[in-house]
């Protein structure tokens, strides 16, 4: 009966109520697409001590990353192999669904911070594999009333934190924005902003930005 309710809600987007933010919320799971690094090509533009790197992922090809251009050039016969060995360590485009929207909150931690005609801005309180420095997190999702779709998750620590000992965090960012494939499409990310700042043992200075676009999305799942 449950399952039936959701696909009636699906159908009819305006049945949902300000106060049935457990319906929405699976609405907007729903139309993230899990599997869209096994189904979609697309181009990742990635910003990282100052050098801006353009890549190609395609689930079809045995490396699956290819790296275009660095700064607006070819990149050398080093920066290939550089690029392909962090993409392997990343898992190389495998295993996305960790940084699913889903895995990243409790679901049940949810809750209404404003609403507008266009919109629903939630907290959460964040999960991961790391519980101790999620704990020194807080986390705001938007979803689009029209479409409800997820347009942004956002993650950062509200104040400095000691997430172990002789550790010191005093700035933590990540946000996630989304887009859909099209106007149809299923729901993937569209760009992401991570930044940490941080001190160990008094000494090691840590002070990172990363900043990506993804762009160019293509099916070429089994369908196409």
């Amino acid at each position: 009966m449950r399952l039936n309710f959701c696909l009636l809600l699906l159908c009819f987007p305006s049945l949902c109520t300000a106060d049935n933010y457990e319906d929405i919320l699976l609405q907007a799971f729903a139309r993230f697409d899990d599997n869209y690094r096994e189904e979609w090509a697309f181009t990742e533009e990635r910003i990282f001590k100052g050098v801006t790197s353009r890549g190609r992922y395609d689930p079809r090809l045995p490396d699956r990353w290819s790296l275009l251009t660095v700064d607006g050039r070819t990149p050398t016969e080093k920066e290939i192999s550089t690029y392909r060995e962090d993409k392997s360590k990343e898992g190389n485009g495998r295993g996305a669904g960790k940084n699913s929207p889903e895995a990243m909150m409790n679901p049940e931690s949810l809750s209404l911070i404003e609403e507008t005609k266009t919109y629903w801005l939630f907290e959460f309180l964040p999960a991961g594999d790391d519980q101790k420095f999620m704990e020194h997190m807080d986390g705001e999702m938007m979803i689009d009333k029209s479409s409800l779709a997820i347009q942004f998750i956002d993650i950062r620590s509200s104040d400095s934190f000691k997430p172990r000992f002789g550790v010191r965090v005093s700035e933590f960012l990540t946000r996630l924005e989304f887009m859909r494939t099209d106007e149809e499409g299923p729901v993937v990310p569209q760009s992401m902003r991570f930044r940490i700042k941080a001190k160990a043992f008094g000494v090691m200075d840590v002070d990172e930005r990363v900043s990506v676009v993804y762009s160019d999305y293509r099916f070429v799942g089994a369908d196409e």
